[in-house]
């Protein structure tokens, strides 16, 4: 006889939603290390299981899932996708910031028109930005003099504005770097306004609340961006005043600052793993510049990112709203289905989901260069850039952008002619990062939830909360 569904576990209370709204603005990892503690202490025969959780944050009612199982279900059962919202989810924190319409917050069926519109603009620069990327990572490095130390994240982030404002504005172009610094700037303010845990905005002669400057940065960007539409300073055509005004809007979106510490994040824990991550005595950088063959060579690299896009997503999660009661099939340990009423908001972690044991076996919190190489079936992706209809649309593109990078430090293979110029190396000792860290690059399995907490932040994007220090050596003119 099959079970009847039943709520995410736990019962939280007014004061106890009071405390968890103050730990998720404090942050993301102690609102997470104290529901998985209560969890596994209000039912220790689920300890290991990735059951979904109850939460109340802001007095609304949050079912937190975080198994691989279940995520999937929510973002690729097409017969859920008329009982779930994304804009619903995001209207108060993403809508004044970033106008509709646009992907991030359109529901179906209007999503899905307009996605294969921007699927084939983005397309047409996968093609075309592999010389682009080299060059932005050759000139990076080439103001840092080799020998130095530099504080990892904060490096990869500079390079990610320069990437990013590059292939989507044509910064390059420009006879100054003023353009891009005021762009960044601004993008600064308006991402600080969206996080601000004081949603008011007040404008005074004395003072402007964050949330007040960050809509004045939207409006000024929004100017920006559009000038440089109608000029042509941008990689996509326009065809009419109305196309100016969508491209645009997502102009405003791809150039974000959420977006540039996305790929700043992805980055990190790219180069983390090629050159201070050691297999069978060396490490992945020594290795991948031994493959004389370039497609295999190649085809590594795609395999380490997939796996630190499974490990690391630099976005933990994303939320949908339930418009309609929705359930959720059980699996293995999770026999029983889960119900989740309508209205309330449903969060899927991502970072929890990639690691579930379930689906990726006793190696699923290690991380494992070769798993999309060596394996003899296709393997499941993390959920790094989302799954199903809202997938995220620069998928391919960070991709590019990533392998771009890592061939770039490496230098050409033997038979390469595709990358130029010398090898790019970074040192520094992989055991005296924090535990934590390691937990988040998967080096080390089993790290404890208040070790996440200590030493990693997790909004807007993940990266260790104390710098990480690697020194620079190259050969650059």
């Amino acid at each position: 006889m099959s079970q009847p569904p039943r709520l995410p576990y736990g019962s939280p209370t007014t004061l106890s939603g009071i405390s968890e709204n103050f730990a998720l603005h404090s942050s993301l990892e102690s609102f997470i290390t104290a529901r998985t503690l209560a969890f596994q202490k209000a039912y220790p025969h689920l300890a290991d299981a990735r059951a979904p959780i109850r939460a109340k944050v802001l007095n609304r009612d949050v079912a937190i899932l975080s198994s691989y199982h279940h995520v999937r279900q929510i973002l690729c059962d097409d017969t859920l996708r008329s009982c779930l919202s994304s804009s619903q989810a995001y209207d108060e924190l993403m809508a004044p910031f970033f106008p509709p319409p646009n992907l991030l917050l359109l529901d179906p069926p209007d999503h899905q028109e307009r996605k294969q519109i921007w699927l084939e603009k983005i397309s047409t620069l996968n093609s075309d930005i592999l010389p682009l990327i080299h060059r932005c990572v050759r000139d990076h490095f080439r103001n840092v003099p080799s020998g130095s130390l530099i504080d990892l994240y904060e490096s990869m982030k500079s390079l990610s504005w320069r990437i990013l404002l590059s292939v989507f504005l044509q910064t390059e172009d420009s006879p100054n770097g003023d353009d891009a610094a005021e762009i960044e700037g601004l993008h600064e303010d308006l991402l600080r306004g969206q996080f601000s845990l004081f949603p008011v905005s007040i404008n005074t002669p004395f003072w402007r609340s964050p949330r007040s400057r960050g809509l004045q940065a939207r409006q000024q960007l929004q100017s920006r961006l559009q000038s440089k539409v109608t000029r042509g300073k941008c990689p996509f055509a326009v065809g009419n005043p109305e196309d100016g005004q969508d491209i645009a809007n997502h102009l405003l979106l791809f150039t974000s600052s959420l977006a540039a510490k996305a790929l700043a994040s992805l980055l990190m824990a790219v180069l983390l793993d090629l050159f201070l991550f050691h297999q069978e005595g060396m490490s992945l950088s020594t290795k991948l510049r031994s493959i004389g063959d370039p497609k295999q060579r190649s085809d590594y690299i795609r395999s380490m990112v997939s796996e630190v896009e499974r490990l690391s997503p630099p976005v933990v999660g994303i939320m949908r709203r339930a418009t309609r009661e929705v359930v959720l099939h059980g699996e293995g340990d999770l026999a029983s289905p889960t119900r989740v009423p309508q209205g309330w908001d449903i969060w899927l972690y991502f970072l929890g989901a990639g690691r579930d044991h379930a689906m990726f076996g006793e190696t699923a919190e290690s991380f494992v260069p070769g798993r999309y190489f060596d394996a003899p079936l296709p393997q499941q992706e993390g959920f790094a850039f989302g799954a199903g209809a809202k997938t995220c649309l620069g998928k391919d593109l960070m991709r590019i952008v990533a392998a771009a990078v890592v061939e770039s430090c490496l230098g050409p293979a033997q038979t390469s002619e595709s990358v130029q110029g010398p090898m790019i190396d970074l040192k520094g000792d992989g055991d005296k990062i924090p535990i934590g860290v390691q937990g988040w690059l998967g080096w080390q399995p089993k790290v404890q939830p208040e070790d996440w907490a200590r030493d990693m932040k997790q909004l807007p994007t993940q990266r260790p909360r104390k710098p990480v220090m690697v020194r620079v050596q190259h050969q650059l003119a």
